[in-house]
């Protein structure tokens, strides 16, 4: 498989570590608040590719960060820390207890999207916390030890520097520091930023934090442990390089986030690995474009425009109607976000289910095999730096065809085990109603049109009663029409 690595700005075919595994980690939530679906787009991206690998034939280990403390507000070094900021919305004192309770909404969601775990297990409904690591999500708050040999690791070498507030690293002792954003250094070192007054024996801008003392600001923060340049915190860049290095080890085929991850976050990382290493972790960097509103803005919790999951589905939604719209789209095409656009995946989805309805009352689902020649071009299409729209086209393709209904319903399937749209489950649920007068009227045209072989015609009506939300089924006993 190919990926879009925006280090080197080109496709690049994956590679597998020396026993042969491809190592992925994502970044994971921030858990001081619910997610949103703009942050489920990336997650619902990652998801799909987890699944493509395996359906191509790899073997996948997989990891995502919880984020539960270090990780401060816009990113920089001196702002509020957001677990405390969460703490602080939810009228409780412990963030600890603020960090339960947003793993589990987001676990919840993960579930009601039909997400995998990082370690390709199903997802349960009622999660156990307990049971994280075992599912292949790495809080935190579970490896400072870790983060912490990895600093001492960067301080021998000579990237570290410490003041009496905290531990940064500096930027000057990695020449290859702005090559993932494409910036240049000396615009990062004269930049304005506020940390910089904070600190005053921070010597440039661009420098980050590994860790934060408990002094000034943070004197009374209520998260912190033991380290051998007193007692602190974590930064939040930290948490992955330690992470990655102590779960997948020193080479990482993909690492995945989105594309605000790649001027700070990522290029902070990836200083950290060489820093700690001195040679490249991560093989292919991957970043997801935006999920935007519909003026085109980006969507996301400080501007207000964007929907938890459960809003989604209040208005509604079907979790399902939401992943056919996260997933239909390349994760490098920025993806519109609005309730039109949420009709439209609904009306394919249901579309979808409805024709397979229909191919039930002309043919028996089981004992069929995947189509050869339609399996060929799906593969070639997730190959293909996951081109969705072209995998898409293909298994609506297979729906359509004139192909038997138990290998129609056999590809559908196979072709799911990438998607996750549970289709198939799908095809149990019915809806009694009664049939609209212009609806009735279709039915009797198409009966016309039957009747006198006119197939033609017959399908143009079959196509028109879907459209209008009705599936039509050809039994032995006439027509029968259910409402989708």
């Amino acid at each position: 498989m190919k990926l879009f690595n925006t280090l080197t700005k080109k496709l690049e075919e994956i590679k597998p570590n020396e026993s042969g595994i491809i190592t992925m980690y994502n970044c994971g939530p921030t858990v001081y608040s619910h997610q949103h679906i703009g942050n489920y787009r990336a997650y619902a991206n990652w998801d799909i590719l987890h699944r493509a690998l395996v359906y191509l034939g790899y073997n996948v280990k997989r990891i995502m960060n919880i984020t539960d403390v270090g990780h401060l507000t816009s990113d920089e070094d001196f702002g509020e820390d957001k677990m405390l900021k969460g703490a602080r919305k939810l009228g409780v004192s412990d963030p600890y207890e603020v960090a339960n309770f947003f793993t589990k909404s987001f676990l919840k969601d993960m579930y009601l999207l039909n997400m995998w775990s990082p370690s390709g297990r199903s997802m349960v409904e009622n999660f156990d916390l307990s049971e994280l690591k075992e599912f292949g999500w790495i809080r935190a708050t579970a490896s400072i030890e870790p983060m912490i040999e990895i600093i001492k690791s960067m301080e021998e070498k000579g990237y570290v520097y410490e003041t009496e507030q905290a531990v940064y690293f500096d930027v000057t002792k990695y020449p290859e520091y702005t090559e993932l954003s494409g910036q240049k250094l000396e615009d990062k070192l004269v930049g304005v930023r506020d940390d910089v007054n904070v600190d005053s024996k921070k010597k440039n801008p661009a420098d980050f934090v590994l860790w934060m003392k408990r002094y000034g600001t943070y004197a009374d923060h209520s998260m912190h442990w033991n380290s051998p340049w007193g007692d602190g915190f974590p930064g939040w860049h930290i948490e992955c390089s330690a992470m990655g290095i102590e779960y997948l080890g020193q080479f990482i085929s993909i690492h995945t986030g989105g594309i605000e991850h790649i001027p700070v976050h990522h290029t902070n990382e990836r200083a950290q690995n060489y820093g700690a290493l001195q040679k490249e972790v991560v093989n292919i960097w991957v970043h997801n474009e935006h999920m935007q509103a519909k003026g085109g803005e980006k969507l996301g919790k400080s501007l207000g425009n964007a929907l938890t999951i459960d809003e989604v589905t209040a208005l509604g939604y079907d979790p399902m109607d939401l992943r056919w719209l996260l997933i239909s789209v390349n994760y490098k095409i920025p993806l519109k976000f609005s309730e039109e656009a949420l009709d439209g995946a609904k009306n394919s989805r249901l579309g979808v289910i409805n024709r397979l309805k229909e191919k039930l009352g002309s043919g028996d689902r089981e004992g069929g095999v995947v189509l050869d020649e339609f399996k060929k071009l799906f593969e070639v299409a997730l190959h293909d730096n996951l081109n969705m729209s072209e995998a898409f086209s293909i298994f609506l393709e297979v729906v359509k065809s004139r192909e038997s209904t138990k290998d129609i319903f056999a590809t559908v399937s196979d072709f799911d085990r990438v998607f996750g749209l549970r289709i198939i489950e799908s095809l149990e649920e019915k809806v009694e109603a009664e049939i609209p007068s212009d609806i009735a009227q279709l039915l009797k045209d198409r009966e016309v049109a039957r009747n006198t072989k006119d197939f033609v015609s017959s399908d143009r009506l079959r196509d028109e009663i879907l459209d209008k939300g009705y599936v039509v089924k050809d039994t032995p006993n006439g027509q029968v029409v259910e409402k989708q």
